[in-house]
């Protein structure tokens, strides 16, 4: 690792190894531990039964909350964490594909590429490039996930997994199970991540390509 690189038409093994092994199996991997420790917090000394529906201990309700939370923080740090990447060479930013589909182009924003100086600008970026994207992608992951794991929390309550036989009465009250749910659940939701992490190889790739083109065009001027 050398530095960045220059931007590359087509995606190669090592973009391929970088997004299934950092991106996919090592997200997967923090995602599950960080879900697990933040469930033995909320769950392992509850004093309330923790069910499928009812307040508070609502393990439908988490189910959703937790799309939102890590979308959002998976949308800005995995940006940022392959920003990183690109600043040490670890691979190459990537320019748009001719064929791209009309939802990667989206997604990449090629309306929003370039540097946003003034405050205005920023906001306006925020607000119209990020959280437009983290909310499309909030809705698919909950169209995709969130019924399912309803079902299946239904299909376990009835045969009586996870279930409290003490003084709490819960759906799912035994540990570890409210745990292993919550780190299993994530680490699936982060399935989402290397989504997120080549769109970013992308817009720094395309970034980088609209920089190069702007300095060519200002050297001839000059």
């Amino acid at each position: 690792m050398s530095g960045p690189k220059p931007a590359v038409d087509s995606i190669t093994t090592r973009h391929v190894l970088y997004l299934i092994v950092m991106h996919t199996i090592g997200a997967m991997i923090l995602d599950f531990g960080f879900n697990f420790g933040l469930a033995t917090a909320m769950y392992k000394s509850a004093n309330e039964g923790i069910f499928i529906w009812p307040l508070p201990k609502t393990l439908a309700g988490d189910a959703a909350v937790t799309i939102v939370i890590q979308q959002f923080l998976t949308w800005f740090l995995d940006r940022l964490a392959v920003r990183g990447d690109l600043s040490k060479g670890l691979v190459a930013p990537l320019r748009m594909p001719k064929d791209a589909s009309r939802i990667v182009r989206w997604f990449v924003g090629l309306d929003y590429v370039g540097v946003h100086k003034s405050f205005g600008d920023k906001a306006r970026y925020f607000l119209g490039f990020h959280i437009k994207r983290i909310a499309v992608i909030c809705v698919a992951t909950f169209v995709l996930f969130w019924p399912v794991t309803v079902g299946i929390l239904t299909v376990l309550k009835n045969h009586g997994i996870g279930a409290d036989h003490g003084p709490h009465d819960g759906d799912f009250n035994q540990w570890p199970f409210p745990e292993l749910f919550k780190g299993v659940y994530g680490a699936a939701v982060g399935m989402t991540t290397p989504f997120v992490s080549y769109i970013a190889l992308l817009y720094n790739g395309e970034t980088q390509t609209k920089a190069v083109v702007e300095e060519a065009v200002s050297n001839e001027e000059v």
